[in-house]
C-alpha cells in the first residue's frame, strides 16, 4: 500500500512542480527518478534489508533517506495549496485581471518558486526528523479524580509510549530514556505498548538498558500492535527478563502508600491475525468490584475508550497508537482514523484518557513536524487545587455521561477532573506494515491454554496465554495506508490472561479475584 502511495505522491509533484519548468527532458527524468526512490523509500529498504516492524538497515542510511522521504511528502502538501491558487488565477479573468492571473501563473510555474518550495520542504524535513530522532524531553502533567484515594493522593506514574526501539532508535537512544525516567523517580512507570520493532535477538543490544529503569512499585506494559509484528511470542519473556510486567487481558493488584492500586491491560485487536486473543476489558477485570479499589487501565488503542468507559470500574486509560499525529495535515487523518482521539486529555464518559503522543515512533515514517515526542510525568491528586479550579480548565464537561451510559464523543484538554496544563489535540495513525506469513517458534500461533513465550501449555511457571479464549471488541478495520489497523505509521482506523509470579514486582493473579492484593516492592 505504501508503494502505490508513494507513486502517486511521486507523480503528483512531477506534473506539479516538474513537468512545468523549462528545463531539459534527461533533467525531469533525473528528477522523477529521486522522487520515486524518496517516496518510496520503506518499501524500497524493506526489500532490500528486510525486517519486521521496522527496517533493519544502517542508522546513517534510516536518517538519510528518512531526510529525502520526509521532504517528497512535505513538497506533495505544499504542492496542493499551490495548485489551488493556480487554478485561483484563471477566476481573476472573471473580474477583469487576466494581467494579474498570467503573472500569478508565470511565477508558480517558475524555476525560482520551485526551488524555494524544495528548500522549505528540505528544512522542515530536516527539522521534523531532528524533533522525532531525539531523546524527548519530560512534560509534566498533573490530573485531579474525583474519588480518588486520599492516601494516593499525589501518586507520581510516568509514561513512556511507542518507544519502537529499533535500529533508528539505538542503544544511547533508550539509555537517554531511561536516565530521564529514572532522574524523575517515579514511583511507578507504565508502558501502553508499541515498545520494540524487531525480533528478540536483532533488539537485544538496543532493549538492554530498559532492565536499568527503576521503581519502587514495578514496571507494568500492555502490548501494542507491533509487539505481535516483532514476533509477540519471544517478546513476552524477554520482557520478564528485563523486569517489566505483561498485563496481557488481566490486571494486577498493588498496594501504595497502603491503599490498593488495580493495574489492568488489554491486547491488540491485530492479535486475532495470528488467531490470539484480542482486547477483552471484561477477563482483564475479572473478580474487580464496582466499588472496589480505582483502575488505571492501559490499552494501547485510543479508539476503545468508548466501550472501556461503559464498564464503569475504570478511573483513567493511559493509550498511545496516534504518535501525536506526527505532522499538520496528516492529524487529521490519523484522528478519523481512531475515533477522533489525537494526543492529549478527553473525556469519555466518566472514563478519563490521556493519549500519550509517544516517545519514540515507527523508523518506516519517521516525522514530527511542531509535535514534540516526550516523557510523561503523571501526578495523579485526588482534590482540586486550593481556591477552586483553575481558570479556563473545568472540572468536568456539562453533559456528560454518567458510568454504564452513552460514551461521550471525544474532548480534548476537558477531562472529568481538572488536568494541568490542558494536553491539546493534535494526532496521528500510526500502523506498522502488514505482516506476512507466520512468526514464531516454529510451533505455530499460540493457541488458549498456551504461553506464547514458548509455545507450550501454560504452566504454573508463568505464561501469558494461559487462560481460555478471548473476545475482540476492537475495530481492526480503517483504510490506512498500510494494514487498517490504525496507528501512526499509517493512519488506519483503531481498532491470554494471567502470568503467575516469576519476576518483577508483585505477582500476577491467575484467578485476579480470588487473590489477595500484592503489595509491590
Amino acid at each position: 500500500m505504501f508503494g502505490n502511495f508513494a507513486l502517486v505522491l511521486a507523480a503528483y509533484i512531477y506534473l506539479s512542480l516538474v513537468h512545468p519548468l523549462k528545463a531539459g527532458l534527461r533533467s525531469k527524468l533525473v528528477i522523477l527518478a529521486v522522487l520515486l526512490l524518496s517516496a518510496g523509500r520503506l518499501a524500497i529498504l524493506r526489500r532490500v534489508f528486510g525486517g519486521l516492524g521496522g527496517v533493519e538497515c544502517p542508522w546513517l542510511l534510516l536518517i538519510v533517506t528518512s531526510l529525502f522521504q520526509g521532504t517528497s511528502l512535505i513538497l506533495f502538501l505544499l504542492c496542493i495549496p499551490k495548485d489551488l491558487l493556480r487554478l485561483s488565477s484563471f477566476a481573476a479573468g472573471l473580474f477583469r485581471r487576466k494581467a494579474a492571473g498570467a503573472r500569478l501563473r508565470r511565477l508558480l510555474a517558475s524555476g525560482a518558486f520551485a526551488g524555494a518550495l524544495a528548500a522549505a520542504s528540505f528544512l522542515l524535513s530536516g527539522y521534523s526528523l531532528w524533533q522525532a530522532a531525539r531523546v524527548p524531553e519530560v512534560r509534566e502533567q498533573t490530573v485531579y479524580l474525583n474519588s480518588w484515594p486520599d492516601a494516593l493522593d499525589g501518586l507520581r506514574v510516568a509514561v513512556i509510549s511507542d518507544l519502537h526501539i529499533s535500529r533508528f532508535f539505538d542503544a544511547g537512544w533508550t539509555r537517554g530514556v531511561v536516565a530521564k525516567v529514572n532522574g524523575l523517580r517515579p514511583e511507578l512507570i507504565l508502558i501502553p505498548g508499541d515498545l520494540v520493532d524487531g525480533e528478540v535477538d536483532v533488539r537485544a543490544p538496543e532493549t538492554s538498558p530498559l532492565a536499568d529503569l527503576e521503581s519502587p512499585n514495578g514496571i507494568y506494559m500492555c502490548v501494542g500492535n507491533h509487539e505481535y509484528i516483532s514476533v509477540l511470542w519471544d517478546w513476552l519473556p524477554a520482557f520478564r527478563n528485563l523486569g517489566i510486567r505483561n498485563l496481557y487481558n488481566q490486571h494486577e493488584t498493588i498496594v501504595i502508600r497502603g491503599e490498593e492500586l488495580v493495574l489492568a491491560g488489554v491486547t491488540d485487536p491485530v492479535s486475532e491475525r495470528w488467531h490470539l486473543p484480542g482486547p477483552d476489558l471484561q477477563r482483564a477485570l475479572a473478580g474487580v468490584p464496582p466499588d472496589g479499589p480505582p483502575v488505571i487501565l492501559l490499552d494501547h488503542r485510543p479508539g476503545h475508550a468508548p466501550a472501556n468507559a461503559m464498564d464503569g470500574r475504570v478511573r483513567l486509560q493511559l493509550s498511545g497508537h496516534t504518535h501525536g499525529g506526527l505532522i499538520p495535515v496528516l492529524s487529521s487523518f490519523v484522528a478519523r482514523a481512531n475515533k477522533g482521539f489525537l494526543k492529549g486529555w478527553y473525556e469519555v464518559g466518566s472514563l478519563m484518557m490521556y493519549v500519550h503522543p509517544g516517545t519514540g515512533l515507527w523508523s518506516g515514517l519517521p516525522m514530527r513536524l511542531f509535535n514534540p515526542s516526550e516523557i510523561t510525568l503523571l501526578t495523579v491528586k485526588s482534590s482540586p487545587p486550593p481556591g477552586g479550579q483553575p481558570e479556563g480548565e473545568p472540572r468536568s464537561v456539562p453533559g456528560a455521561p454518567e458510568a454504564g451510559g452513552p460514551p461521550a464523543l471525544p474532548r480534548s484538554g476537558t477531562p472529568p477532573a481538572v488536568v494541568q496544563p490542558s494536553g491539546q489535540p493534535a494526532g496521528t495513525g500510526d500502523e506498522a506494515p502488514e505482516a506476512s506469513g507466520e512468526y514464531g517458534t516454529g510451533e505455530g500461533p499460540v493457541t488458549p491454554g498456551q504461553d506464547p513465550g514458548d509455545g507450550g501449555p501454560g504452566t504454573a511457571d508463568g505464561g501469558s496465554g494461559d487462560a481460555g479464549p478471548a473476545t475482540s471488541d476492537g475495530d481492526a478495520g480503517g483504510a490506512g495506508p498500510e494494514d487498517g489497523d490504525g496507528d501512526a505509521e499509517d493512519a488506519g482506523s483503531e481498532t491470554g490472561d494471567g502470568e503467575p509470579e516469576d519476576s518483577g514486582p508483585g505477582a500476577v493473579e491467575e484467578d485476579p479475584g480470588a487473590e489477595a492484593p500484592v503489595t509491590a516492592e
